[in-house]
């Protein structure tokens, strides 16, 4: 038997993925599948050299899936943003929301879990940095570096400045305009 080469391998096992998965799933499915297929086609190929110009129609093929792929799942321009990593400053917001929360007599660990509950269902993944595995727990540590002055000036100002914000709210409106008029979420603001 043949040894094939592992670029050739990877390929094949992208490709053998595909065709298993053509007749068992829905039509959506096998497109994301056949999308993820062509990415590793794709960077197998660059990687064994082929020249950036004879790859780009299949990166635009490739951006074409991903962009019908967004049009079918309801994600438009709007959301361009999801599944990118959040922003410092976001976070900042984040680490405001928790502290009104835990105001307003949530414990820190249940303020943390409803803060990255709502940023999940706006497409924000949870923080990169940190020691667990756990977003909640992510948001926690940054919201401790936050307050020790290790996060960055930006990040500081940020927050004072939603803190602030938050706190010209009435107290009795002030948990409930947060979370469900996502006054944290400033991309809501520039629409």
């Amino acid at each position: 038997m043949p040894t094939l080469t592992p670029s050739i391998d990877r390929i094949g096992t992208a490709l053998r993925a595909l065709r298993q998965a053509h007749g068992r799933h829905t039509e959506g499915e096998v497109v994301a599948l056949g999308a993820k297929c062509l990415h590793s086609v794709v960077s197998q190929l660059a990687e064994d050299g082929v020249a950036p110009e004879d790859l780009q129609p299949l990166v635009d093929l490739e951006e074409r899936l991903r962009q019908s792929m967004a049009k079918a799942s309801g994600e438009g321009v709007a959301d361009r943003r999801k599944r990118q990593p959040p922003s410092d400053l976001l976070l900042a917001r984040g680490a405001a929301v928790i502290d009104l929360l835990i105001k307003a007599g949530s414990e820190e660990g249940e303020a943390a879990q409803i803060v990255m509950r709502r940023l999940f269902a706006a497409g924000v993944p949870a923080p990169q940095r940190g020691g667990d595995a756990r977003g909640w727990k992510r948001l926690l540590e940054y919201r401790t570096a936050l307050m020790q002055k290790i996060a960055s000036r930006e990040a500081q100002l940020e927050y004072e400045a939603f803190a602030h914000e938050i706190d010209t709210i009435p107290p009795s409106e002030r948990v409930s305009r947060v979370l469900e008029g996502e006054l944290w979420d400033r991309r809501r603001k520039s629409r």
